[in-house]
């Protein structure tokens, strides 16, 4: 079974880290800590936090929660990773929505036209789509950029 986690309001750049590598990652900056410790028990999730008063609340409650001590994701990822041991898995990367974390579904290039950029339109011929918020993903240049930055973190 794959990991589920919940990202304080401090880690929304981690959350969507987690989400590129396939992690599936609920992340709210405006809801309650009572209502992210009731998420996380009910969904069986782990929760990410830098917050030291919720990390002790949530460990007397029994949900499992890890102290994140960085102010920086590159770091924060780092740590996640040699905590839980998470593997880069190339299959599950960038199959969820960065900014709702529903899975991603292919989408015809037709159905897309006019809701990309001319360009990147007739330059790409795989698109998907978040069937909640309904953006729209392709693989542009900064994919690249992505992964050597996951590629350096799941590496060292």
């Amino acid at each position: 079974m794959k990991l589920k986690f919940f990202a304080d309001r401090m880690l929304g750049k981690l959350a969507k880290k987690l989400r590129i590598l396939g992690f599936d990652t609920l992340y709210f900056s405006d809801i309650s800590e009572d209502e992210i410790l009731k998420l996380c028990k009910a969904e069986d999730r782990t929760l990410l936090t830098r917050d030291r008063i919720m990390f002790i609340k949530a460990t007397k409650e029994g949900i499992e929660s890890f102290f994140l001590k960085s102010d920086r994701w590159y770091s924060q990822l780092k740590a996640v990773k040699n905590k839980f041991k998470l593997s880069f898995e190339k299959s599950s990367l960038f199959e969820r929505c960065i900014e709702c974390n529903c899975v991603l579904e292919y989408v015809e290039k037709e159905k897309i036209k006019n809701r990309v950029p001319e360009y990147v339109y007739l330059t790409n011929n795989q698109f998907l789509e978040c069937p909640k918020c309904h953006k729209i993903y392709w693989r542009g240049t900064h994919v690249e950029n992505i992964l050597k930055d996951l590629n350096k973190i799941f590496e060292g």
